[in-house]
């Protein structure tokens, strides 16, 4: 039996809390300015702000069936990847991003869930290894061209901000970082690889 998977259905709640409670976004979002001022807990809450219930939507859709996979396959090593995320993602935008003067959204840790199920997918079998080889590519060329093309899929302007690739590739670097770890370890302790799920597959 697949485990109930708690701090998936906690993080997507907890993002649309703070969607429809008022003064919640304004508390919690990354603001230049507040986070001169001292108030460093906007670098991990700050994804899960969004401007709008599109805005929230776009992210659920990658954000919740990769949540599930980590959690179900990995537990452990789901808030890793969500707080080491975060906190890339938040320092990025800070120190890099100077223009930048408010930042919201989960999309950083929907990459960087992503690319850790996806990495972790590799040793699974041959069709699942495909279909993660596949997703890892996506990631790749999307954030590749965001980064150096400057290339939008989708125009949010109207919801009031426009997208922040470096973000995304924070993500992605939290992601494999905490696979890394994850491999090393493993290796360490003589698995050399990761272990079997419940249908007897690696993952």
């Amino acid at each position: 039996m697949t485990p109930i998977p708690y701090c998936t259905l906690t993080l997507l709640a907890a993002a649309g809390t703070v969607l429809v409670v008022p003064g919640a976004a304004q508390v919690l979002m990354l603001e230049r300015e507040a986070l001169n001022g001292g108030e460093l807990w906007r670098l991990l809450s700050a994804h899960l702000v969004h401007y709008s219930w599109a805005h929230f939507g776009a992210n659920l859709l990658v954000l919740a069936p990769a949540a599930w996979l980590v959690e179900t396959r990995d537990r452990r090593d789901f808030l890793p990847v969500v707080l080491l995320a975060a906190l890339m993602a938040g320092l990025a935008v800070y120190l890099a991003e100077p223009g930048v003067k408010r930042f919201a959204g989960a999309s950083a840790l929907a990459f960087a869930l992503l690319t850790y199920a996806a990495l972790r997918g590799l040793r699974g079998t041959r069709p699942w290894r495909l279909v993660c080889v596949t997703l890892l590519a996506l990631v790749l060329v999307k954030t590749g061209a965001e980064l150096m093309l400057g290339w939008q899929p989708v125009d949010w302007r109207a919801d009031g901000f426009v997208a922040v690739p470096l973000s995304h590739a924070a993500g992605i670097a939290a992601g494999t970082a905490v696979w890394l770890r994850r491999t090393m370890l493993m290796r360490a302790a003589g698995a050399d690889g990761v272990a079997p799920d419940r249908a007897g597959r690696t993952a």
